[in-house]
């Protein structure tokens, strides 16, 4: 006899399959960038206390779905490839007509909904939440639509993504960060971050990128044309100032 109701077992699932889709595994020279409000940006990391096919999970926070993260990585074996990109943080401005939608369809989930399941609301609260997370999710699907090429959300894709938003509410209220997570940024990590970082998070992010250079250069052999490469992009990133 199950010794959980079931009304427990759905919330704990909708929660379990959100977490899921909030998290990302990163190999040891990426990183997720997340831009917190019009000129501030955030880092994160992967725990180092986990790996998977040396892989690190990183769990973005999962009170802020509507704020655009983008996985950046790079070549600390190429001292050659660290060439600027500016363009790709416009996709963040693309998608903020999304992201009220982002906030009410997580606010009928997992606050209205609970409401109805564990109170005497009930039904009221249940239908409320419905109407809100579905409806939500429809209108950030047609606002979608309507550049669902300039996204890269073209033919089979955008139906296929609408189709699982629609399917799992879940990730439905992760939809934001599920389009900008799947972006190709091909902007190196630390240039990316010298610029959109403010100074104390830079010094944090030079810090950890000197770290995994470090820890590369004890597995390359002295002489190699990889050990050369990786001291050069030591060297580089010492460059910088820890404050600029």
């Amino acid at each position: 006899m199950n010794p959980l109701p079931y009304e427990v077992e759905l919330y704990g699932l909708a929660v379990l399959l959100y977490l899921y889709d909030s998290s990302v595994l990163l190999y040891g020279n990426e990183a997720v960038l997340t831009r917190t409000s019009a000129q501030r940006w955030s880092s994160s990391w992967g725990w180092m206390g986990f790996s998977l096919a040396r892989r690190t999970l990183c769990v973005l926070n999962p009170f802020t779905p509507h704020m655009p993260c983008f996985r950046l990585s790079w070549n600390f074996r190429n001292e050659h490839g660290l060439h600027a990109d500016a363009q790709w943080p416009l996709f963040a401005e693309r998608l903020q007509q999304i992201a009220p939608f982002v906030v009410i369809s997580g606010i009928a989930l997992f606050a209205i909904l609970p409401l109805g399941l564990f109170s005497a609301l009930g039904a009221y609260a249940v239908g409320a939440a419905c109407v809100l997370l579905y409806g939500s999710v429809l209108l950030a699907l047609y606002r979608l639509y309507g550049q669902r090429k300039s996204l890269a959300l073209v033919g089979n894709r955008f139906w296929g993504f609408a189709f699982e938003c629609i399917a799992c509410p879940p990730f439905a209220v992760n939809m934001l960060r599920r389009i900008t997570l799947a972006v190709r940024v091909t902007e190196p990590l630390p240039i990316a971050s010298e610029r959109l970082l403010n100074p104390e998070q830079w010094t944090k992010m030079r810090t950890e990128c000197l770290s995994r250079v470090n820890l590369a250069l004890q597995s390359a052999d002295p002489g190699t044309a990889e050990y050369l490469a990786l001291a050069a992009h030591k060297t580089w990133l010492c460059a910088y100032p820890d404050h600029r």
